[in-house]
Parts: structure tokens; C-alpha cells; sequence
């Protein structure tokens, strides 16, 4: 019916029949008096009403296929009506206490609203008008601006092991190489227990510790040939890495060092230096972490080795645990972590040993404590997060309030004026109802979604710090 009110109209005025009765005779005579007794102007005022007529044509054109919308999407991509697309955003969307009024263009639109009238008297017709003359421009940009809100919630500084006695600023370790001392001295026992499985054990647990964050590789050196000395040769020159680096994968790692056997001569310099050799070409960040019982004893130079090593890069570092090491061997190994930038730990025990790397690497269980006693600070951001999100949901809401009292306005007018029946009038009134209630119920998801949303990262973060506490907890009570 409405497009048949449309057509018809567009029809009438463009010009379609004369409806005089005249006959065709009568109707030629009469134009062809009216050739001879035209005159230019009447011409001109003939293509202007043509040309009036077909731009008040498109007009409908464009009234009909307004999409009112129903959807989140449909109400972001509802344009602003032609005689509201001025109206500045941040007045479209502020809490307005009452009606103001059509302002300046009351007049325009009750002409417009008036041949709207004429042509349809469908509801949903004159309700598509009024979102084409005075709909509101607001609801794609504060669509936008809740969709795009984010929060950037405080997140604690999480140390890996080895990073705490650094602070925050402490440099990225980069990835790490364990060498693994396997000369024949780790045959020896201590405590009952053999050393190669006690120094076995301790890089497994070094390893899980350091590769969490960083990828890790373990080489060993001794454990070719023999401890005599037809096999020194063999044994000094090969150095294997057993374990390429990689993320820590604890199976993988294990089953890696269980091959290893405690046999040969103890390459130290050689060690570090197939490390460097390995990194050779790389700018990442390399720390050497030496496990031995002992100094060098084929003949190499591992201060200047670990000197060489240390010198590729301003953050690579040779660390070396001393295990059950005598004190020329100790003094040693010392000079060798300090031409590495690194640090030596002694280790004389199994207990020693297992509290020196807890020591140098796992943060202790106040500083665990105290990152998760730090997310507090989430609490201020969770009150400051609702009011901001609640501020910018709120403009979708008074744009709709606006756009809804404007309407009210117009089809007061076209009551008051008797454009429409008292019947058209209470059917547009529950569109418009229907309308604004379409508007706070997108308005009330999408700041819904946006709440969760928000509220997943800041959960994500909990969780983290509680991974890390749980991971640091672990690690302290297994060394």
C-alpha cells in the first residue's frame, strides 16, 4: 500500500492526465492556441515544477528504503536526518532534562512532514520519515567509542628466577646453556651418592627453573674416551650438545641428561668455548651456566674463554656452581665466572647445592606474596573502569532519548495540525516507544559485553600472578 502511495504520488506530480473532459480535438485545439500564445517565462516555470517534482520524488525514494533500525549493527550505520546532521555530537549525546523544541527548522520540517502526509497515511511510512529529517547522527561514534574502551589494568612485574636480586630493571638473561661437567672425578661420591646423579638431578631442576621464559640447551664435556691418558685427546676435544636449545620440555630434557656418563677429562675452556662457537653471528642475549666439581685439567684457558665468551655481547655472562669443589679448584672456577661477567656459588653439600640455586634463582615468599597482594591496586581501576564504561554507554542512551523526543515533537505537530488521525498518531507513538527501547537494550548488551570483556583481562592477569606464585611456590619446595 505504501509503495503504491509513494508511486502514485511522484506520478500526480510529475504530470501524468489533465481529468477537463475535453475531447481529443478539443485538447489539441487548445494546445495548439497555447503554442501560438506561449511565452519563455511559462516555459521556465514549467521546468522548475518539473524539476521540483522529481527532486521531491527522490526525496520519497529515499524515505522509502530507510532502514529503521534493529540491530546493533543497523542502529551504528543509521545516518543522521537532513536537518540534524549539524547538530554538534557531544550536544546529541548530553543528558537533556525535557524537550527543547525543533529549534530553527520546525517550520522546514512541518512543510516536509506535511506532504508526507498527503502521500501515505501508513505509519511505519511517516515513521521512516521522521528518522530521515530528524534521526540522530550520534549512534556510530558512540557505538564505536564503547567498543574501542579498554582499561589498562595494573599488572604486577613478574620475575623469573635469577631476575629478583636485579629488581625490575634487570636485564633479560636470554636464552641459556647449562655445561654439564661428566669427567670421571663426578664417579665420586658424596653423602652416599654418586655426584654425576646428584649433578644430574640439579640441572634437571636448574633447567626447569631458567626455561620457563627462555629457551635452554645443556652440552656436556667428559664424557668421551676415558680418564686415561691415551684417551685425553678424545676426551678433551668433544663436547656435545645433548639438548639443542629450545623451550624447557621436562621429558625431553630428562631423558637427555639420563645418557650422560661420568668418564673422561674436564675441557672447561673448551666447553665455553663450543658455546660461543654454537652463538656465534647472534646479538641475543647468552648466560652460560657452568656445573663442575672441578678445574680445568686439559690443559686449556677458560678465563680466556669465558673473557672471549662475555665479550660477544655486553649482556652475555658465565655463571659456574661449584660442586664439592677443593680450594685451588674453587679459586679457579672463581676467576673463571669473573672474566664471564658471572658469578661464582660454592656448593659444598647436596643441600648446598640444592639452597645455592634456590638462593640465586626463586625469588623468596615475601616477594612471592607481595605481587599478589599488589593487584589492590586493580580495586581504584574497577570503580574508575564502571564509571567511564557506564559514561559511554550512557551517550548511546541519550542519543536515543534525544532522537525520541524530537519525534515526539514532530507527531505532535502533525496532530495538532490534523496531518494525521488520532488512530496514526498512537501507532507511531509505539514505534517510537519501540524504537527507544530497541536503543537502551543495545545499549545495555554492549555495555554488558564491554563489562566481561574488561573484566576477562583483568581475571587473565590474576591468573598469571597466580601461575607465577603457584610455579615460584613449586620451585622452592622441590629445592
Amino acid at each position: 500500500m505504501e509503495k503504491r502511495v509513494f508511486g502514485l504520488l511522484i506520478f500526480l506530480l510529475l504530470g501524468g492526465c489533465s481529468g477537463s473532459g475535453e475531447t481529443e480535438d478539443q485538447a489539441n485545439s487548445t494546445e495548439d492556441a497555447a503554442a501560438e500564445t506561449a511565452v519563455p517565462e511559462s516555459e521556465n516555470m514549467e521546468e522548475e515544477t518539473v524539476k521540483g517534482a522529481a527532486s521531491w520524488g527522490e526525496e520519497l525514494k529515499g524515505i522509502e528504503s530507510f532502514l529503521v533500525p534493529e540491530t546493533e549493527e543497523e542502529l551504528a550505520a543509521q545516518t543522521g536526518g537532513i536537518f540534524t546532521e549539524d547538530i554538534s555530537y557531544a550536544e546529541e549525546t548530553k543528558q537533556s532534562w525535557g524537550n527543547f523544541g525543533l529549534g530553527d527548522y520546525e517550520q522546514p520540517l512541518t512543510e516536509k512532514l506535511t506532504s508526507v502526509s498527503e502521500a501515505t497515511q501508513d505509519p511505519e511510512a511517516i515513521f521512516k520519515a521522521l528518522h530521515f529529517y530528524i534521526g540522530s547522527h550520534a549512534y556510530n561514534q558512540a557505538i564505536n567509542e564503547l567498543n574501542e574502551f579498554t582499561v589498562d589494568w595494573y599488572e604486577p612485574y613478574l620475575p623469573e628466577p635469577g631476575e629478583m636480586e636485579q629488581g625490575e630493571n634487570a636485564v633479560d638473561p636470554g636464552k641459556a646453556v647449562i655445561l654439564l661437567d661428566a669427567s670421571s672425578s663426578m664417579l665420586l661420591n658424596v653423602e652416599g651418592q654418586q655426584k654425576m646423579g646428584i649433578a644430574k638431578t640439579a640441572a634437571i631442576r636448574f633447567a626447569n627453573t631458567i626455561g620457563n621464559t627462555n629457551d635452554v640447551s645443556l652440552m656436556v664435556y667428559g664424557h668421551a674416551g676415558s680418564q686415561n691418558s691415551e684417551d685425553k685427546e678424545l676426551s678433551c676435544t668433544t663436547i656435545e650438545e645433548v639438548y639443542p636449545s629450545q623451550p624447557f620440555e621436562a621429558e625431553k630434557f630428562t631423558q637427555a641428561v639420563a645418557n650422560v656418563e661420568a668418564k673422561g677429562w674436564t675441557p672447561i675452556g673448551n666447553a665455553i668455548k663450543a658455546a660461543k662457537e654454537k652463538m656465534a653471528g647472534s646479538s641475543e642475549n647468552v648466560t652460560l651456566y657452568i656445573i663442575s666439581d672441578g678445574a680445568e685439567t686439559c690443559d686449556g684457558d677458560p678465563v680466556a674463554e669465558a673473557k672471549a665468551f662475555a665479550a660477544e655481547n655486553a649482556n652475555r655472562t658465565v655463571n659456574i656452581i661449584g660442586f664439592d669443589v677443593d680450594q685451588a679448584g674453587e679459586n679457579a672456577l672463581k676467576e673463571v665466572a669473573a672474566a664471564g661477567n658471572g658469578e661464582y656459588i660454592s656448593a659444598k653439600t647436596v643441600e648446598e647445592l640444592n639452597n645455592s640455586i634456590k638462593k640465586a634463582w626463586v625469588p623468596s615468599f615475601q616477594e612471592v606474596a607481595s605481587k599478589s597482594n599488589s593487584l589492590i591496586k586493580q580495586w581504584g581501576q574497577s570503580y574508575d573502569e564502571m564509571t567511564e564504561r557506564t559514561k559511554l554507554a550512557d551517550k548511546i542512551y541519550y542519543a536515543g532519548l534525544n532522537e525520541k523526543s524530537r519525534f515526539y515533537e514532530a507527531i505532535n505537530i502533525m496532530r495538532a495540525q490534523k496531518m494525521i488521525t488520532n488512530e496514526t498518531y498512537e501507532e507511531i507513538k509505539t514505534l517510537i516507544e519501540d524504537k527507544a527501547a530497541a536503543v537502551l537494550e543495545i545499549r545495555k548488551q554492549l555495555d554488558l559485553h564491554k563489562m566481561e570483556e574488561n573484566e576477562e583481562k583483568r581475571q587473565q592477569i590474576i591468573k598469571r600472578v597466580q601461575e607465577w606464585t603457584d610455579r615460584m611456590n613449586t620451585l622452592r619446595a622441590n629445592q
